[in-house]
């Protein structure tokens, strides 16, 4: 920047500074007073500051250049994810901390002058830009890049609602056990100690996703360290931190945030039995096997690629005549036991409904949604790189062996590293293609497989000589940075929509979990009428498979935190769901059986006013009261409507006389 940085010269700086931070503030107290949702009001007064601060600076700084189309449009991409990750600081300072909305502003406000003064420093003012090397330049990019994607995920850690998924954990974690129907037990009791000391709140039931990925960046660091180099490990960890499916993992609580470590684990250990030939890495991957065998069953397939490169690669063959790989699995096998344990006491039902119970599922050929999906979680560049890379691994190597030790190159660890990566992502893989041929396949299956090609994708997001490089690869290493930056812009724009709202973007009806926080307390208040009407205890019901009863239990107990107390009642432990009327309700079955309920009035909610009138569940209560409309808002936009039906007598088995509908017999 041409100014002179003497404090005479920097003061238009400070002066400038300290207008956009007042006009800042003004337009948002005005907009925020006259009954505007927090997240308008703070994009209205970002970008009158704005406004204001680059004319200003323009005039001030003769080598800004202003009008540079490639300097317009980088100006553009760094205020809109200054945008998003202030707004992610606005809404934890108010919605966590308690922050009074004004000081939470001004805080922002300033965060925006040093993010947006910093932003042009490093990435447009010319003087710099110039100075610097390619490599220093994309060594800049990725830091910024992998910092920013951490940053944002803290941020907005605590501020979104759950997904269903992780209120239907947050119910593992209550009901606290060795084992669980649907997956294993790790997710519970990662979430469990952040409940104890946090209460019930979005950011106890995500910090242990986070934590997770702090153990998966930190293998894939390591591993890509020992197979490149240290410069390639930071464009690794940096697509850890920027991919989408390791984002989401690292900010959403579900199985895969812990399984997904484990694999990163397990991947980095068997790295350095086959390659570096250490003994005791067979005690690490043995805990990490073990550990995410408790986590979600899917790393059997991991395992089953070691053991299968174990028995047909001659040089590791060597290992099955000592004792660290029998030592390994008593590890994994005693970490593994819990589940075994609680299976055995239930009949095998979790194993069953992981293995035969989804084999004999309704056939549906998914390939092309597995696909999809891969796209999806990698992106397409990601997509391409690793074709790209499959194809062309011996050129991608000879274009950029220069930025990588020497030792590595003249040892070969190189090829056998790439063999045994390439092989471990290749099986799981080809497991979970062949499984999507005959059945529906999930968005989240592959996500931990790709973890093993993380270093040779590294290669394509590495500067290095274009010339005599394939024109696919030559691509690939173009593409990564636009791919980054459009995932950064995004992950904030949806992050800020989910919890602030944008401007223009309406919600969907009845989207799992958007607007429950008020829809939660509306329930919970219509359950003390209902309390003090009838005198009775009240049974919530969610009208699904566990969707519904999963968000209501953890935004009824959330809503009765913070009025104070839950006297004497808990949601966790008095919401269950369809299952009661016949349907499937996974975990509810079992925590709430049916034939313990006999007699219970019921408060039945549902997405489908429909539903809380069909025979099936007519026929199983003595009476049932008028059907009640909830509205759904979120940011003052309508965000969905449920229905609320009371009914008394319940009985597993159904009453024989049929149910009387507001005091009169249904006919």
């Amino acid at each position: 920047m041409i100014i002179d940085n003497s404090w005479g010269g920097r003061l238009p700086l400070l002066a400038i500074g300290v207008l956009a931070i007042s006009l800042d503030s003004a337009v948002f107290n005005d907009f925020h007073v006259s009954a505007t949702t927090l997240g308008l009001a703070q994009i209205v007064g970002f970008f009158s500051a704005l406004a204001l601060s680059l004319p200003l600076l323009a005039l001030i700084d003769k080598g800004m250049r202003i009008r540079r189309p490639a300097h317009l449009s980088t100006i553009a991409v760094i205020a809109l994810l200054v945008l998003f990750l202030r707004g992610g600081l606005l809404a934890s300072l108010v919605q966590i901390l308690g922050v009074p909305v004004t000081v939470a502003h001004l805080v922002t406000a300033l965060f925006s002058v040093l993010a947006l003064y910093a932003g042009y420093l490093w990435f447009v003012e010319p003087q710099r830009a110039q100075g610097r090397s390619d490599a220093t330049r994309w060594d800049l990019f990725c830091l910024v890049a992998a910092g920013y994607a951490v940053l944002l995920r803290l941020l907005y850690l605590g501020v979104p609602e759950l997904l269903f998924e992780e209120a239907y954990y947050w119910n593992y974690a209550r009901h606290l056990a060795i084992g669980y129907l649907d997956h294993p037990l790790m997710v519970a009791w990662i979430m469990r100690p952040f409940i104890d000391l946090m209460g019930n709140t979005e950011l106890a039931v995500r910090s242990g996703a986070f934590l997770c990925w702090l153990a998966t960046a930190s293998f894939s660091y390591r591993l890509t360290r020992d197979v490149l180099d240290r410069a390639a490990a930071y464009r690794a960890l940096m697509l850890v931190a920027v991919l989408p499916i390791y984002f989401s993992f690292g900010l959403f609580m579900t199985p895969d945030a812990p399984v997904t470590a484990c694999w990163a684990a397990a991947i980095y250990f068997m790295q350095q039995i086959v390659v570096r030939g250490k003994s005791r890495a067979w005690l690490g991957l043995g805990i990490a096997i073990g550990l995410g065998m408790i986590s979600k069953y899917t790393i059997a397939l991991l395992a089953a690629a070691i053991v299968l490169f174990v028995l047909f690669d001659r040089p590791s063959r060597k290992w099955l005549s000592r004792p660290e790989p029998y030592m390994a699995a008593l590890v994994a096998l005693a970490l593994f036991l819990p589940a075994v344990i609680w299976n055995w006491q239930h009949d095998w039902i979790s194993f069953s409904f992981q293995s035969q119970d989804r084999l004999a599922s309704k056939f549906s050929f998914s390939l092309p949604r597995l696909i999809g999906n891969i796209i999806v979680i990698l992106t397409p560049t990601g997509i391409v790189s690793v074709a790209a890379l499959l194809i062309y691994r011996q050129q991608a190597w000879a274009g950029f062996s220069d930025r990588f030790a020497s030792h590595t190159a003249a040892t070969g660890t190189w090829l056998r590293s790439a063999i045994l990566l390439t092989w471990l992502a290749l099986f799981p893989l080809a497991v979970f293609a062949a499984v999507s041929l005959f059945r529906a396949s999930k968005l989240n299956w592959t996500g931990p497989a790709w973890l093993a090609l993380l270093p040779l994708m590294a290669l394509l997001v590495t500067p290095g000589p274009a010339a005599g490089l394939p024109k696919l690869l030559t691509w690939c290493r173009q593409a990564w940075p636009p791919t980054i930056v459009i995932c950064l812009l995004l992950y904030g724009a949806a992050l800020h929509w989910l919890s602030l709202g944008l401007p223009g973007v309406a919600y969907p009806n009845n989207m799992h979990l958007i607007g429950w926080r008020d829809f939660a307390r509306d329930v919970e208040l219509l359950v003390q009428q209902s309390r003090r009407e009838t005198g009775r205890e009240i049974l919530v019901v969610g009208m699904d498979r566990n969707r519904i009863a999963s968000g209501l239990a953890f935004y009824r107990s959330q809503y009765l935190d913070a009025a104070g107390g839950n006297a004497g009642h808990d949601p966790a432990f008095e919401t269950a769901s369809e299952h009661l009327f016949g349907s499937v309700g996974l975990m509810y079955a079992l925590w709430f059986p049916d034939s313990q309920q006999n007699g219970k009035t019921m408060l039945l909610v549902a997405k489908d006013a429909s539903s809380l009138g069909t025979v099936q569940v007519l026929s199983r209560v003595k009476t049932a009261g008028e059907i009640k409309e909830i509205d759904v808002r979120q940011q003052g936009k309508p965000a969905g409507r449920y229905y609320a039906r009371l009914v008394t007598g319940y009985q597993a088995k159904g009453v024989a006389a049929g149910a009387a509908v507001d005091g009169k017999p249904d006919e």
